[in-house]
């Protein structure tokens, strides 16, 4: 399959998942340089946080105003690369919209000048505390983004305009008319790469694929728009597990970053929740219930969520 001319699963895929390290940079290319308030003095650039999947740095500024200012900036090289930092900064820049409070503010992402094959992003830099947030705090951040967000993607459309990634998973751009056929997209997307990975033929897993679409999805989702229901596009982050969604180590406030945005079904966002190593469970999805109720139908719901755990 192809998806604006490229060719899908992405060829370049198991080549990026074991991502190659880079030596520290010590110095910004002129083009990050730029990118920056005018007048930013440079004090040093340090690793932040650990990734498998790209190089993170901080960077610690004098503006012109004499204040003290911190960036964060990841690079990632190749057609992978690309892919990534453009898709960082258009999920960021739209739940930013959204969330300007809770969302480190996207700057810029392009290529290195000296280098056009290293890609990167950048972006405010937060400093944060490493643990579960609150869950009335952490739940009330997501109900602002599903509540302010509905009803507002392009035509009304479920998708997005851009490959978005799951760490270094990418989902495939694209837009459609109904959730069930967006989500069954993103489902087949995700079953063709995990294919890609085992690099064989697995009648097993073809079994589990052609029940799991043909059967499941449509008996879960295609209830929430039969007859006079529907369900209304909100943006969705796609990713909110612990170590995307930290207490702000200065103001407490929680910030999410790393999304993988989609307008989608806004229950979509809650399927990591279920996952007992997440630490987040049962106490976050009552209150999400709570704040934003069940979809009909109600019986239902805990299927969904099962599968939105996938």
């Amino acid at each position: 399959m192809s998806n604006g001319g490229e060719v899908w699963p992405p060829v370049d895929l198991i080549k990026g998942l074991a991502i190659e390290a880079h030596a520290p940079e010590k110095e910004l290319v002129p083009n990050v340089l730029k990118d920056l308030p005018e007048g930013t003095e440079v004090v040093s650039i340090n690793p932040s946080g650990a990734s498998a999947w790209v190089q993170t740095l901080c960077i610690e500024t004098y503006q012109r105003d004499g204040q003290k200012t911190k960036f964060f900036k990841k690079n990632q090289r190749n057609s992978l690369g690309r892919r990534m930092m453009l898709g960082t900064y258009e999920s960021e820049k739209f739940l930013h919209t959204y969330l300007p409070a809770n969302v480190p503010k996207p700057i810029a992402w392009g290529a290195y000048r000296n280098d056009p094959d290293m890609y990167y992003y950048l972006s405010e830099f937060r400093e944060m505390v490493d643990e579960v947030p609150d869950p009335a705090q952490f739940v009330d951040v997501v109900v602002q983004l599903h509540r302010e967000s509905s009803g507002k993607s392009p035509d009304g459309k479920f998708g997005f305009h851009v490959v978005t990634h799951l760490a270094n998973i990418p989902n495939k751009a694209g837009w459609e008319d109904t959730w069930e056929k967006h989500f069954t997209n993103v489902l087949t997307s995700m079953m063709e790469i995990e294919l890609l990975a085992q690099n064989k033929h697995d009648d097993e897993f073809e079994e589990l694929k052609r029940k799991t679409l043909d059967l499941v999805v449509p008996r879960l989702l295609r209830p929430l728009e039969t007859g006079a229901r529907k369900v209304t596009p909100c943006l969705i982050h796609t990713d909110l597990w612990p170590g995307n969604c930290m207490p702000d180590a200065d103001t407490d406030k929680v910030v999410l970053f790393d999304s993988c945005a989609m307008w989608g079904h806004h229950e979509a966002d809650l399927g990591s929740w279920r996952a007992p190593r997440y630490r987040m469970g049962r106490p976050f999805i009552k209150e999400y219930q709570k704040k934003m109720g069940m979809d009909f139908p109600v019986n239902d719901w805990d299927d969904r969520n099962l599968l939105y755990a996938m």
